[in-house]
C-alpha cells in the first residue's frame, strides 16, 4: 500500500501506510526529503521495535549518543525519556538537543512507550521562520556572528562549542536561527555581555511565539523524526496525568554552517 501523506500548519507532516520495520529504501529516501521540506514528520501506527528504530535510523546516517543520558535496555544508541518515578513534574524549556557538541545532531526521533493519559504532548518551533521574520537589520546584524553553547553534564565536566547564529541547511540551503535555550547560549561575539543576553533572549522569544509552534499529540504507535538542525522543541509537562515513556534516538550531524 502507498503511504499517505497529510501536512500540517504551520510546519509538519503525518505519514501512514507505512511501517518503518519493512520500508524500502526508496521510501526512505522519501521520508527524508518531506523532513527536510517540513522540519517535522510524524509516522502513525507503528509496530516497530527499538531495533527496528535503530535500523530505520541508520538509513540516515550515523547513530550518536549524548552523554549523561540513560540508554534503553537491550538498544544502547536509544536513550530514555520518562516521567516515571519522579515525585515532581518535570521540566521543559524550548532546547536543541546536544547543541554544546561540535558536531550537533542533525536528526532526533522519538518512539512511544508508554504514554500518559492525559497530557505529555511535544512542541517544535521552526527556526526558519524564525530567521525569515527577523527584520532585515537584524540579520544583518547577525551574519557572520557566532553563539558559545554550554552545558553541565552529570559528570560535572562543562561541554561547550561555538556555532554560527544564523546557519545554512547541509541540503537545503535554508537559512534558520540556531539557538538553544538561553540557559545554554551567551556570548554572541563582538557583543557585550549584557548585550549578548538581551539579544538571545528577543531571539528566543521571537523563535517560540505560540502561533508559529507544531504541537504533536501522542497517540499510541507513533514515531516523530524532527530535524534537529531547523527546529527547538520541549515537552510539556503541564498538566501530565500518568507515566510517559519515549525512546529517543539522534542521527549525529555536521559542525553547522554559516549562512
Amino acid at each position: 500500500m502507498t503511504m499517505l501523506i497529510q501536512f500540517f500548519q504551520p510546519f509538519g507532516a503525518e505519514i501512514t501506510h507505512i511501517e518503518i520495520a519493512t520500508a524500502s529504501q526508496t521510501s526512505a529516501e522519501h521520508i527524508a526529503r518531506i523532513l527536510v521540506q517540513h522540519r517535522v514528520v510524524v509516522l502513525r501506527e507503528q509496530s516497530a521495535s527499538d531495533t527496528d528504530l535503530v535500523q530505520f535510523l541508520k538509513r540516515f546516517g550515523e547513530l550518536t549518543f549524548t552523554e549523561g543520558e540513560i540508554p534503553v535496555a537491550g538498544a544502547s544508541d536509544l536513550n530514555v525519556v520518562s516521567n516515571v518515578g519522579r515525585t515532581t513534574p518535570a521540566r521543559s524549556v524550548f532546547h536543541t538537543d546536544t547543541s554544546y557538541v561540535q558536531r550537533p545532531p542533525a536528526i532526533g526521533a522519538l518512539r512511544a512507550v508508554l504514554l500518559p493519559e492525559a497530557g505529555g504532548c511535544t512542541l517544535f518551533s521552526d527556526q526558519v521562520h524564525a530567521a525569515a521574520a527577523l527584520p532585515k537589520k537584524i540579520l544583518d546584524r547577525l551574519r557572520g556572528q557566532t553563539l558559545l553553547h554550554s552545558a553541565k553534564g552529570q559528570d560535572g565536566l562543562v561541554r561547550q562549542a561555538r556555532h554560527p547564529v544564523l546557519r545554512r541547511h547541509p541540503t537545503s540551503g535554508e537559512e534558520s536561527l540556531f539557538l538553544s535555550t538561553p540557559e545554554r547560549c551567551s556570548g554572541l561575539s563582538n557583543t557585550d555581555e549584557e548585550s549578548s543576553v538581551r539579544i538571545v533572549d528577543i531571539l528566543y522569544r521571537r523563535s517560540v511565539r505560540p502561533a508559529r509552534l507544531y504541537r504533536h499529540a501522542w497517540r499510541r504507535g507513533d514515531i516523530v523524526i524532527w530535524d534537529n538542525r531547523v527546529t527547538m522543541h520541549r515537552a510539556d509537562h503541564a498538566n501530565v496525568i500518568g507515566d510517559r515513556v519515549l525512546h529517543r534516538g539522534l542521527i549525529l550531524g555536521e559542525p553547522p554552517l554559516p549562512a
